[in-house]
């Protein structure tokens, strides 16, 4: 069980705290460190160590020559007749067990290794074990916790769903949209914010979130930095008030959490670093990749999916907006990356909107390619592990379905 009582998580975090903000004001508020020219990364992976941090440098990596992974279905929700009602979250636990927040229907689905549903943990309520809006699971030893975005609670559950325990945050960091990101053994926690975002005047602007450290949930975090995060483009409302969308092709930020590990990153440039719960460095990942310029028929596309996606009885208004929305100039630099255990990452390369399908890169825990697999385009993957991982998809009528695979 987690302690978050130790006084040493106070020690660890005023420890780290200087090293974690250098690195990222270096890797983030300062641009990610862009090369001046591309022929600063080389042809071929390279891997070194420099004061205990491993630097991968990938190169392009639309041009890395890799092997396709093959993958196999071990279940899906959908064939096993398990309605979702927004996953908000999946785990690959150590027992070969699959823990899936269902966020909409406050609970958290057990699937045993062989597909089956073994049991619904949680529940509405405010009760032991229950939740009002689980948003984040985070793997422990002993199982996972459930982080509770409504009653600013975590919860923590062994790997059969056996309530284990529960603690706020403090009142005054209870924080609807607070995003866990990775938990220490002593109970230290990064955490950033999510969606919840004031609304500008008309324009497009690019929000920022901070990082904040926790020494434990019941003290006040602290905040180690500012990171770019959602890109937003607002709008004015006939008759007052204010709209917002995502720009086309817009940036974003790229944030993952794997136990006492967190991945940050932008999407404007390919470059990841991960931090341990106590705020060290421990790696980081460049590339270029992405990034060509917006065309004019991509844009068309993109609107046309836009109003297609508002149906018939969307107002005029808001209509209107989307045909007037800003586009970015040039695709994102990739998509979004996902973080595994022994610090594996997974990036999902950049796309053109017309292409159904999206490369996913996988570095493996020694810094080197260990392959590609090619999903659906518009597939979030929700966790990974050595030889396991999970995806959402929706279909047109916006119906859930996650799948197992093995590759």
């Amino acid at each position: 069980m987690i302690d978050c009582r130790l006084s040493c998580a106070r020690r660890a975090r005023r420890d780290s705290r200087a090293v974690l903000f250098v690195a990222l004001c270096s890797a983030v508020a300062c641009g990610y460190g862009r090369p001046e020219t591309e022929d600063a990364y080389r042809s071929t992976v390279q891997v070194s160590d420099s004061a205990g941090v491993t630097n991968i440098s990938l190169g392009r990596v639309e041009d890395l020559s890799v092997p396709d992974l093959e993958t196999r279905l071990v279940f899906s929700t959908r064939e096993l007749g398990v309605e979702l009602f927004y996953a908000g979250g999946a785990l690959l636990l150590d027992d070969g067990s699959l823990a899936l927040a269902n966020t909409g229907a406050s609970e958290v689905l057990l699937f045993s290794r062989d597909g089956s549903l073994a049991t619904r943990v949680g529940g509405q309520g405010e009760g032991p074990g229950e939740f009002s809006a689980i948003t984040t699971l985070i793997g422990t030893p002993e199982g996972f916790v459930a982080y509770d975005a409504r009653l600013a609670r975590l919860t923590e559950f062994s790997a059969n769903g056996e309530f284990i325990d529960s603690w706020p945050l403090s009142a005054q960091s209870s924080i609807v949209d607070l995003r866990p990101l990775a938990i220490a053994a002593d109970g230290s926690m990064l955490a950033i914010l999510g969606e919840q975002r004031f609304f500008m005047p008309e324009g497009t602007k690019r929000d920022t979130t901070p990082l904040l450290s926790f020494a434990d949930p019941g003290t006040e975090p602290d905040t180690l930095a500012l990171l770019p995060a959602t890109e937003w483009s607002y709008g004015a409302i006939p008759g007052g008030g204010a709209t917002r969308r995502e720009p086309g092709f817009g940036r974003d930020i790229v944030a993952s959490g794997f136990r006492d590990r967190a991945m940050l990153g932008d999407t404007d440039l390919l470059e990841l670093s991960v931090h341990t719960a106590e705020g060290n460095q421990t790696r980081r990942i460049r590339g270029t990749g992405g990034g060509w310029p917006v065309t004019a028929d991509e844009i068309e596309t993109s609107r046309a999916a836009r109003l297609a996606r508002l149906g018939s009885d969307a107002p005029d208004w808001y209509a209107q907006m989307i045909e007037n929305a800003p586009f970015r100039e040039t695709h994102p630099a990739f998509h979004s990356a996902v973080l595994g255990p022994d610090e594996l990452v997974w990036i999902g390369l950049a796309t053109r909107p017309a292409e159904e399908t999206r490369d996913w890169l996988v570095i493996g825990p020694d810094g080197q390619p260990r392959g590609r697999l090619n999903l659906p385009a518009e597939a979030s993957v929700l966790a990974v592990d050595a030889d396991r991982f999970v995806v959402l998809q929706r279909d047109a009528l916006d119906e859930e379905e996650v799948r197992l695979y093995r590759y």
